[in-house]
């Protein structure tokens, strides 16, 4: 994974790790995730960035699904810590500046990533992920490299089934289907719970490098959401069955492999 990721940097020179987080956390997190060295930003010493990145994240996720500061706070900023890659404002599309109110010579996220600690050692709850650049795939290295940060070997999440983030999610590697997803989502009807054992490393990198992909058995239209219910109830009732890379294929259906 460190030849993977210095290969990425070094196409990109454009492109910078850095972290945004309470100060207190800055010790608890490696801050050099497979060699490459990332900045630590202390949300009360930065207050700038931290309305930039809520400007990107309300950018990405606009209405239902908008950031309220009060969630940035409390759960992002104080108890974890949100991986950004940072880039040139330039580097961004104009419109996209405009919208975001930056200048081309202003400091702007590429991408970001959080994760929410869970009470289950190791594992962390994926919560937000954004890519202003996805040309590069910068969604799926800063993902990445949060969750090296983060010191995890194991990561649940939500994700839509049609979104285009399932390819982004299956480049970690398969995405075992656990369930429905609890409480009151204001997606649930149309998502599913994932999660992705990252505790194998060389698995982890093969994944990233598109190696060794396991095919799928069966797929299934994205929007056929009765079908994907029944594969939820089967999930749940502990068969084992997997959102395999690259998630979702060019005519819009979920690749699956149960076994």
């Amino acid at each position: 994974m460190k030849t993977l990721v210095e290969d990425f940097f070094t196409r990109h020179p454009e492109i910078r790790l850095a972290a945004l987080g309470a100060g207190a956390n800055e010790s608890a997190l490696d801050l050099c995730p497979f060699g490459q060295k990332a900045q630590f930003f202390a949300a009360e010493k930065h207050p700038q960035l931290v309305e930039r990145y809520r400007a990107a994240n309300q950018y990405a996720f606009p209405g239902a699904l908008a950031l309220p500061g009060w969630v940035l706070s409390d759960l992002y900023l104080l108890p974890g810590v949100i991986g950004l890659l940072m880039c040139d404002a330039r580097e961004l599309k104009p419109a996209l500046r405009k919208k975001l109110d930056l200048t081309a010579e202003d400091e702007a996220i590429a991408a970001a990533y959080v994760a929410a600690p869970s009470v289950v050692p190791g594992l962390a709850i994926g919560v937000s992920l954004i890519s202003l650049l996805p040309a590069i795939h910068a969604g799926a290295w800063v993902k990445t490299l949060t969750i090296k940060m983060m010191r995890l070997n194991k990561l649940r999440g939500v994700a839509q089934w049609a979104n285009p983030a399932v390819r982004v999610h299956t480049r970690m590697g398969p995405l075992r289907v656990v369930g429905s997803v609890p409480g009151t989502h204001e997606f649930r009807s149309k998502s599913f719970v994932y999660e992705t054992d990252l505790s194998d490393e060389e698995a982890w990198a093969d994944a990233m490098g598109r190696k060794k992909e396991p095919p799928p058995t069966r797929k299934i239209a994205a929007t056929h959401l009765d079908e994907l219910a029944v594969i939820l109830e089967r999930a749940e009732n502990g068969e084992r069955i997997y959102v395999v890379p690259p998630g979702l294929d060019t005519s819009g259906n979920v690749l699956l492999r149960e076994e």
